[in-house]
């Protein structure tokens, strides 16, 4: 058989096949359009009210139809792409748990502990002054903290009272400093003979035990910490003696102070620091009834600011002066509840000793402000302010050495630290916000009684009706 003929009969062989699926798809478009045509008639004609029910066709139901399901949310989506890329899972949370680890060991790592330095043999080296009176709290916190993180703190007494309270803090190395203000070095270059104890911890090696290696000590800083209780009353009751008071032992003690330091801090070539603290929401506010406080802050950063650009100046010039003038603005700091009952029952009992014109004159008002301040203190959550461990913080950042800056050299230090609640806030509302918009802010009210305006200098009608106004308080 030639290959003609089994191509003839492979043809023949194959038309059954293609008969019967012609067939079978005619067949099936057929049934589809049969169909198609059934239901259409059989819907059209149950539909129609005119024929008997008995012969009308029912109604088709209707197709139940799949609620429509809401996309999925995005941790559906995440999870899917998760599932089906495992490999970039993978990759990508090796990738963000390593970096998360570097960076957390890194900042561990650079964390600086709050801890005064040592000297080899392990004893301590860093000296630090506190310049203020041991009665006041602030003080004692100050020197106890700077005791426990490593320094030998001295604390500057002028009686025999003060050195006791700063022996009954038994701690080896919070010693009292005698500092006898009424006698002054022949030369400003001359060290004060109360100072010479620290002449010699600076100059000559100390072995802490025989056996032992010397070292010499380094005068770190002075901390200077005037009383943060003021005279408070308008200035026409505030007498003589108490604005003398005032000055001469929050104001031009802490000038005289630094004044006979300043030999000792530019003796050697190592880094120091002048810390000044002071209140400051009563200055930044120039608040009514303040004027000691407000008068004697503002002079001290105003020395403050005067000192630090003479001793920059100085450095600029010769390299002779490392010393850094800090100024620590305080807020409302909490230093315990027996000083803030102390603090709360010594208000408004000034108003006893004015004049009875005086308090027909101020009284109301005066005493409105101090309201407001204790209303406002007693619902600010059962807190007067800020823990004194950030005070303590602040003390030790600003004592301590500046850390290295990215190009190798050392930052320089803040020239005004603000420590404490509302200290930074009341600085801009001071600077910002208009006089009498801060006084009403303060609570302040004008308060005369109608008879005072009628008669303002009658003595007599002033007294007597100021007898039953003040019996509270007597």
């Amino acid at each position: 058989m030639t290959s003609d003929d089994e191509f003839f009969f492979g043809y023949l062989a194959s038309i059954p096949n293609d008969v019967r699926r012609y067939s079978t798809q005619v067949a099936d478009s057929i049934d589809r359009h049969v169909d198609h045509a059934a239901v259409t008639i059989r819907d059209t004609l149950s539909q129609q009210s005119w024929l008997p029910s008995s012969i009308r066709p029912p109604q088709r139901a209707p197709p139940n139809f799949s609620p429509q399901l809401p996309p999925p949310s995005l941790i559906s989506r995440i999870n899917d792409w998760i599932l089906s890329n495992r490999a970039w899972t993978a990759a990508i949370m090796a990738f963000v748990g390593t970096g998360g680890f570097l960076i957390y060991g890194s900042r561990k790592l650079h964390t600086r502990k709050r801890r005064a330095r040592r000297a080899g043999n392990g004893a301590r080296k860093e000296i630090v002054v506190v310049a203020g009176s041991p009665h006041e709290v602030m003080t004692r916190s100050v020197a106890s903290d700077l005791e426990r993180r490593g320094y030998i703190v001295f604390v500057t007494v002028t009686s025999a009272e003060e050195e006791r309270i700063v022996r009954s803090e038994t701690r080896e190395d919070i010693r009292s400093l005698w500092l006898d203000l009424t006698t002054t070095p022949s030369t400003p270059s001359e060290i004060h003979p109360s100072l010479h104890v620290l002449q010699t911890l600076i100059t000559q090696p100390q072995a802490p035990m025989p056996g032992v290696q010397p070292h010499v000590c380094q005068l770190s800083g002075l901390v200077l910490v005037p009383s943060i209780n003021y005279p408070s009353g308008p200035v026409a009751t505030i007498s003589a003696s108490s604005w003398a008071d005032t000055i001469n032992t929050r104001l031009l003690s802490p000038i005289l102070i630094t004044q006979l330091f300043l030999p000792l801090l530019t003796m050697k070539n190592t880094r120091s620091a002048i810390l000044l603290l002071c209140p400051s929401i009563q200055s930044s506010l120039s608040a009514p009834f303040a004027s000691p406080e407000v008068a004697t802050s503002r002079a001290l950063s105003g020395f403050a600011t005067s000192l630090r650009q003479e001793l920059r100046l100085l450095e600029s010039t010769n390299g002779g002066s490392n010393i850094d003038v800090i100024e620590l603005k305080l807020g409302n700091i909490d230093f315990g509840r027996q000083f803030r009952g102390n603090q709360a029952a010594n208000m408004g009992t000034e108003v006893l000793t004015w004049q009875p014109q005086q308090r027909a004159l101020y009284g109301s008002t005066y005493l409105s402000n101090l309201d407001h301040r204790l209303g406002k203190a007693s619902t600010s959550g059962g807190s007067y302010g800020t823990s004194a461990k950030e005070l303590h913080f602040a003390v030790f950042d600003a004592l301590a050495p500046a850390p290295k800056s990215l190009f190798g050299g050392r930052k320089r230090k803040k020239r005004t630290v603000y420590v404490g609640r509302g200290s930074r806030t009341y600085s801009i509302v001071g600077n910002i916000v208009p006089s009498g918009l801060v006084g009403w802010m303060l609570g302040l009210r004008l308060a005369y009684s109608s008879s005072l305006r009628e008669f303002p200098w009658d003595s007599d009608r002033s007294e007597a009706s100021s007898e039953t106004g003040w019996e509270k308080l007597a």
